[in-house]
C-alpha cells in the first residue's frame, strides 16, 4: 500500500459518495470548530502579550531610562553643584559614533502641593529643549494640553494623573516641597512655586504617574547632591541592535582618554527585573492557552477513533486483500491532520482579525458594562455617584495596546497544532492499522 492509496483512502472516508449518516463527520466538524475556538483566545493573547510588552518598553526606554545612561563617577572632575559643567560632558558624550543626542538630567522626589491637597512628585530637571531634539521622547510623550514648555525657572509640565489628583490644569500654580540643609547643618523644607505650562501624559501611567519636568538648572538649585541624582540620557541610533553596546564601550573610551570617569548603563541592565516579569507572565498566559489548544485537540483523536469504529469493514476487506498496517495507520493520520489544518485553516484567520480589532473590542466590550451597570445603578439606587468601569486600567496597562504581529510565533502555533493534531492521533490510529482481518469481521 503506497502513499497515494493512503491518500485515497483518507479521502473516501472523509468524503464518501453515500449520504448515509455518519457519526463520525459530525465528530469532525465539532474537533474542527474546537481547535478554530482554542486558537482566537492563543493568537490574541500572544499578539496583545507582544504588542503591550513591546510598548510599555518603548515608553520606559524613550521616556525613562534612555539608550543608556551615563553616571559620573569618583574624581571625575566634574562638580555636581554645576549645570554647565555636565553640559560640556554631555557635549562630548554627543561626539561619539553612535550617539544622536545626550540629555542631563536631575532627579529628586519632593512633595507637590497645591489648593486640592497634595502627593509625593518625582521631579525630573530636564533640558528646555528636549521635547523638540529627542525624537523618541516626542513620539511616545503626548501633550494633553498647553506645551512643553520649560524655559522659565518657574515653568513645570506635569503629568495627568498628578494633574487630576491634584486638581490642576494649565495656568494653576503649584508648589515644590523639598529639603535643604542650613547654615547649622539643619535639614529644613524649601519650598518652590511653580506655574503649570502643561499636562502630559506616556498612556502608561505607572510609568508616569508622578512626572514633574522642570528647567535642568531649576533642579540643580532646588536639589543637594544626596537628596538627587544626576544621570546623562543618551538616544542612539537603534536600541535593539548590537551596536548599542559598542556605542556604550566607545564612550567609556571617550571619557577615559580626558580622565572622566563614569558608569554606563544600557536599558536591559537598568530594566533587568521589568523584562524578566514581563517574559515570565507571557509563557505563563502562553501556556494556559496552550492547554486549552491541547484539551481542544484531544476532540481531534475521539473523531478518529470514531472513523476507526465505523470503517472496521472496509478495514477488515483491506487487511484482507492485502493492505498494509502502515498504510492504514497513515490513513488516520491524515484524518487528523486534516482536521488540524481545517482548524487552523478557520481559527487562524478569525484570531488575527480579533487580535488587529482588540482595541476597539475592549472599547466595544467597556462600553456595553458600563451602560448595564450604569443603568442597574440608577434603577436600584437614588444617588448619582456611578464610577465607569476600565477593562484597560491605564494604571497598570497601555491606555492604547499597540498592534504587533510575531509572525515567527505564530508559525509555532501552526505547527504547534497540526503536530498535535497528529500526536494525539498516533494511538487509535496505530491500533486501527494493527487489527486482524479475522477479528474484525467477527464483530461484524
Amino acid at each position: 500500500m503506497n502513499l497515494n492509496s493512503s491518500i485515497l483512502l483518507a479521502i473516501k472516508f472523509l468524503l464518501p459518495k453515500s449520504d448515509s449518516p455518519s457519526n463520525a463527520r459530525k465528530s469532525v466538524l465539532g474537533a474542527i470548530l474546537c481547535i478554530a475556538l482554542s486558537l482566537i483566545p492563543l493568537i490574541v493573547v500572544l499578539v496583545v502579550s507582544d504588542g503591550m510588552i513591546e510598548g510599555i518598553t518603548a515608553r520606559t526606554i524613550s521616556l525613562s531610562s534612555f539608550d543608556l545612561q551615563v553616571v559620573p563617577y569618583g574624581t571625575s572632575g566634574v562638580d555636581a553643584s554645576k549645570y554647565k559643567e555636565y553640559e560640556s560632558l554631555a557635549d562630548i558624550i554627543n561626539q561619539v559614533e553612535g550617539v544622536k543626542s545626550v540629555c542631563v538630567e536631575r532627579q529628586g522626589v519632593a512633595l507637590a502641593a497645591s489648593m486640592n491637597g497634595r502627593t509625593g512628585a518625582t521631579v525630573r530637571g530636564v533640558s528646555p529643549n528636549l521635547y523638540l531634539e529627542n525624537e523618541s521622547f516626542r513620539k511616545y510623550l503626548n501633550i494633553l494640553d498647553g506645551e512643553f514648555d520649560i524655559s522659565s525657572s518657574k515653568d513645570a509640565v506635569i503629568g495627568s494623573k498628578l494633574a487630576k489628583d491634584l486638581n490642576l490644569k494649565v495656568g494653576d500654580t503649584v508648589r515644590i516641597i523639598s529639603s535643604r540643609k542650613n547654615t547649622n547643618d539643619k535639614i529644613v523644607p524649601r519650598f518652590t512655586t511653580f506655574k503649570v505650562k502643561g499636562i502630559c501624559s506616556s498612556g502608561y501611567q505607572e510609568l508616569d504617574a508622578l512626572w514633574f519636568f522642570i528647567n535642568a538648572e531649576t533642579a540643580f538649585d532646588l536639589f543637594s547632591t544626596a537628596s538627587s541624582k544626576i544621570v546623562l540620557g543618551v538616544e542612539t541610533e537603534n536600541p535593539f541592535e548590537n551596536e548599542l553596546y559598542k556605542t556604550a564601550n566607545l564612550i567609556e573610551d571617550e571619557l577615559d582618554k580626558k580622565n572622566l570617569f563614569a558608569s554606563v548603563y544600557t536599558w536591559q541592565e537598568l530594566n533587568s527585573s521589568q523584562l524578566e516579569n514581563f517574559a515570565t507572565t507571557k509563557m505563563l498566559l502562553l501556556l494556559i492557552m496552550s492547554l486549552i489548544v491541547l484539551v481542544a485537540s484531544i476532540n481531534v483523536s475521539s473523531s478518529v477513533i470514531m472513523f476507526v469504529i465505523e470503517r472496521n469493514k472496509e478495514i477488515a476487506i483491506l487487511k484482507s486483500i492485502g493492505a498494509s498496517s502502515q498504510g492504514i495507520t497513515f490513513s488516520f493520520l491524515l484524518i487528523a491532520m486534516f482536521i488540524g489544518f481545517c482548524g487552523v485553516l478557520i481559527g487562524f484567520p478569525l484570531g488575527l482579525l480579533c487580535a488587529v480589532n482588540v482595541n476597539s473590542i475592549l472599547n466595544f466590550f467597556e462600553n456595553v458594562i458600563n451602560f448595564v451597570l450604569s443603568l442597574g445603578y440608577n434603577l436600584f439606587t437614588n444617588s448619582q455617584g456611578f464610577v465607569p468601569v476600565s477593562v484597560m486600567n491605564p494604571e497598570y496597562y497601555l491606555e492604547n495596546i499597540p498592534i504587533v504581529l510575531p509572525f515567527g510565533e505564530l508559525l509555532a502555533i501552526v505547527i504547534l497544532v497540526l503536530v498535535l493534531s497528529i500526536v494525539v492521533s498516533i494511538v487509535p490510529s496505530v491500533k486501527a492499522g494493527k487489527e486482524k482481518p479475522l477479528s474484525l469481521l467477527r464483530k461484524l
